[in-house]
């Protein structure tokens, strides 16, 4: 039994019928599927289990909210109830993929059980199949998922690697509510008390050091809360239905023009995403005359970090200055936004918001979410969010991967929306390719296609600039 991050935690707490909180992760592989792959596959994943003990625990909430939940053995865990199959109707085509995965986003994991599934989907073209891990966010960020999903693979590297001899699961017994509640009053006396003070310090220094930023430089979040962004179509009330697609760009492509552009891929990606969401605005005749936001997650790992659950994710806020017309000029005001957003953080310290969730009370954070959706804010006719749109960028493994059911061909991934915020850009790289995910719900992006065919176009309209300026010269 072990408890749960107050940032794990907050997963849990924002979660709503219409505030779906878990994560995919789609595998495609190169594979002429046969039923012993899915035996095959029940083998290797039971074998990981032993591997990722958190496959087995489920959520369990402490009386009165006294603290945060904890994890804790599944006594009735059945590995067939988390693998489900299905077969894409013809032609099985990336859209016919799309489609049975916006269906597998709609719907909220069970937390009676271990909060993750897998699906297995045959029916690909070109004799391919996909795996799809629908795994809560309170188990994993991205970066513990780059992790986990490695070690997952170690189990399947061939074959003829024989499993391991495996001694069978024990189960820990369930605690009593007893057990909970004064464990929970354990923790806060022993640990989150004492931890306090030295928090409140830090805290306190974090502040001056943002408000003389602020006076020097200007600082993106407390401009934001005084000035929080437009609205758009995208940031509305969320509905429980999804939309989903991908979109893939040679990696070694966007390192060109990057470079060419003097800046970052982070940069490029950002500057990507404003244009495409620039040009579906103005498509929908609803781009405002203010530039929009987005929130970044970025991890606050350690170099070296050998974590496979849990989040440590805090966020960077930045301009996508959606307001500017010409796409070198957007681009250069993204980079100078984002390079200041970073030394704000640097400033605050990656830290700083991770502890401050872990102390905020439970009830509180459950309270906040019930008056939330009651009061359906988001709705109404002078409401502001806080962020327009969300773009993460996560480096994925840089080879291919092969395994004992086919060659890993493409990995993508999909984080959540948050409410008042219909659209998530997800961009893993893998294998020589940038690989980018949409999400959004379906009420406010419809025809996600289109948005996501934008990214193309502006991919192509950077390529073009930087081959005629290549030419000047």
């Amino acid at each position: 039994m072990h408890r749960l991050s107050g940032q794990d935690a907050s997963f849990l707490y924002t979660e709503t019928p219409t505030v779906l909180m878990h994560t995919l992760k789609v595998q495609i592989f190169e594979s002429h599927y046969k039923e012993t792959d899915y035996v095959i596959l029940r083998e290797r994943l039971e074998a990981a289990l032993d591997v990722v003990p958190m496959l087995r625990q489920r959520v369990l909430f402490v009386p009165f909210n006294l603290h945060h939940p904890v994890m804790v053995d599944d006594p009735d865990f059945d590995l067939d109830s988390h693998i489900y199959r299905a077969a894409l109707p013809a032609p099985g085509g990336m859209r016919e993929l799309h489609g049975m995965i916006s269906q597998i986003l709609c719907h909220r994991l069970d937390r009676s059980r271990p909060l993750w599934e897998l699906w297995m989907l045959t029916g690909l073209e070109n004799g391919r199949a996909a795996i799809v891990h629908k795994i809560h966010h309170c188990l994993a960020d991205g970066a513990a998922t780059v992790r986990y999903l490695s070690r997952v693979f170690e189990q399947q590297a061939s074959l003829q690697t024989p499993l391991p001899a495996r001694t069978p699961w024990q189960p820990q017994p369930l605690p009593s509510a007893r057990r909970l509640v004064w464990d929970a009053l354990r923790d806060q006396v022993n640990i989150d008390i004492r931890q306090f003070p030295a928090f409140l310090s830090a805290l306190w220094q974090a502040g001056s050091r943002l408000l003389a930023f602020h006076r020097e430089v200007g600082s993106p979040s407390l401009q934001r809360l005084a000035h929080p962004p437009p609205r758009t179509r995208l940031n509305h009330a969320l509905s429980p239905r999804r939309s989903f697609t991908t979109r893939q760009i040679p990696l070694q492509e966007a390192k060109v023009v990057a470079r060419a552009m003097g800046g970052t891929i982070n940069d490029l990606i950002l500057a990507l995403a404003a244009t495409a969401i620039r040009d579906y605005l103005l498509f929908h005749h609803d781009l405002p005359a203010e530039p929009l936001c987005t929130a970044i997650p970025v991890s606050a790992d350690e170099p070296g970090s050998a974590r496979e659950a849990g989040n440590r994710t805090t966020y960077l806020p930045t301009c996508l200055w959606t307001n500017i017309a010409d796409p070198v000029e957007r681009f250069r005001a993204i980079q100078r936004a984002t390079k200041v957003a970073k030394q704000e953080l640097d400033l605050l310290g990656k830290d700083t918001f991770i502890e401050l969730m872990h102390f905020l009370p439970p009830f509180f954070s459950l309270w906040k979410t019930s008056f939330r959706q009651h009061q359906r804010k988001p709705e109404r006719a002078d409401y502001r969010p806080m962020t327009n749109v969300i773009v993460s960028n996560v480096q994925g493994p840089a080879e291919r991967i092969t395994g004992n059911y086919g060659t890993l061909v493409d990995l993508y991934s999909m984080g959540p929306l948050v409410e008042g915020c219909g659209l998530n850009i997800t961009v893993w790289s893998y294998a020589g390719n940038l690989n980018f995910s949409l999400m959004g719900c379906k009420k406010a992006v419809p025809d996600i296609d289109r948005l996501a065919d934008g990214l193309l176009a502006a991919m192509a309209g950077l390529r073009q600039l930087c081959d005629e300026q290549e030419g000047k010269q």
